[in-house]
């Protein structure tokens, strides 16, 4: 709907007070929403406290951004490594849990539930790029994918992603690449992953707050490789966080960046440190290369996509009723965005 729009107007709609969704009473409740409403509920009542020896350490998602290592994937691959076992959840745990993968599940719902072609009923092939230790691979199997295929620039996520998808289920296949590598990581491995050819092999992909790890440059290059992987009539979506996040350094928040004295303009592809909090109260320490909001436009149009819908992701009215306390610091702001794209046909 917005692909014959010039940049401008997209920004405009996407800021305007309308295109701000977690607050629409009268939007109808997925199954996405009513199962994060059950575990908030059950989060609040006491009956869900974590296991200390599974909560991340406080340095699990830290990074140096003036450290030795010359590029963006060579210090993602390291501090996974690092800290990947750390990252195994089941359940919503840190504060994007619930703010940010819903809202791409959400978006999700209708192509999976979709028929290919409008006659076959096979369920749908995913590719997750950047796909971690599986939490976003394992819930759109639970939402009716017939099979996701992950990939993730740290061979221990890799690990963990694979044990806890019980091994030998083949509807998850997972491999170690370099997200810039796409295309390439997905042709060396195509026997492995039941694949014939990277290109035209996928319905659907998701990225999951991965950009935020890659400069611009490399970002339009995995949108590109990413159309090239969809089928015609694909769909692809990403979430990141919201570019306005890097005006939100208030020091209480539980999501906030280092980002005091920062420009908006004269910080692009600039490494920010911050913090993102659990629900729990355990403090994980982040990374975000920033980026414009016509950084993302930009990538989007020149590899090919049309843009389908954008949503702007923060704190609900639900929220708040549920867990006041944890959300306060972070409510009535937007914190992340989501894209839905798709290949034309």
């Amino acid at each position: 709907m917005f692909s014959s729009l010039p940049i401008a107007a997209v920004a405009l709609l996407l800021l305007s007070a309308e295109s701000f969704r977690p607050h629409n009473k009268n939007k109808k409740r997925t199954g996405s929403d009513l199962l994060l409403r059950k575990q908030l509920l059950r989060i609040r009542s006491g009956g869900d406290a974590l296991d200390n020896e599974t909560q991340p350490s406080n340095d699990a998602d830290s990074i140096d951004a003036n450290g030795d290592d010359n590029d963006s994937e060579t210090k993602s691959r390291k501090m996974y490594n690092k800290q990947a076992s750390n990252w195994v959840r089941t359940e919503p745990r840190c504060l994007s849990d619930f703010t940010g993968r819903p809202v791409v599940f959400g978006m999700l719902e209708d192509v999976l539930n979709a028929q290919h072609d409008g006659s076959d009923s096979k369920g749908k092939v995913v590719l997750d790029i950047g796909c971690g230790e599986g939490y976003c691979a394992r819930k759109v199997i639970e939402m009716g994918a017939s099979k996701v295929i992950g990939s993730d620039i740290s061979k221990e996520m890799i690990a963990c992603a694979l044990s806890t998808a019980d091994g030998d289920d083949d509807r998850f296949k997972y491999y170690e690449s370099a997200a810039g590598e796409l295309l390439k990581g997905l042709n060396d491995n195509r026997d492995f992953l039941g694949i014939d050819s990277a290109e035209g092999a996928f319905d659907v992909a998701i990225a999951v707050f991965l950009f935020n790890y890659l400069t611009t440059n490399e970002m339009e290059e995995v949108i590109l490789q990413a159309f090239q992987a969809l089928k015609p009539g694909g769909t692809f979506i990403f979430s990141v966080p919201h570019p306005s996040m890097i005006f939100c350094h208030d020091k209480g928040a539980i999501f906030r960046l280092d980002s005091e004295n920062k420009g908006y303009y004269s910080s692009r592809n600039e490494k920010i440190t911050g913090i993102i909090s659990t629900i729990d109260g355990t403090t994980l320490h982040i990374m975000s290369i920033h980026k414009t909001l016509s950084d993302y436009i930009t990538a989007i149009f020149s590899s090919g996509f049309e843009i389908v819908d954008i949503q702007e992701a923060g704190v609900t009215e639900e929220h708040m009723i549920l867990h006041p306390e944890f959300f306060e610091s972070v409510k009535d702001r937007p914190l992340h965005l989501v894209f839905k794209l798709k290949k034309p046909y």
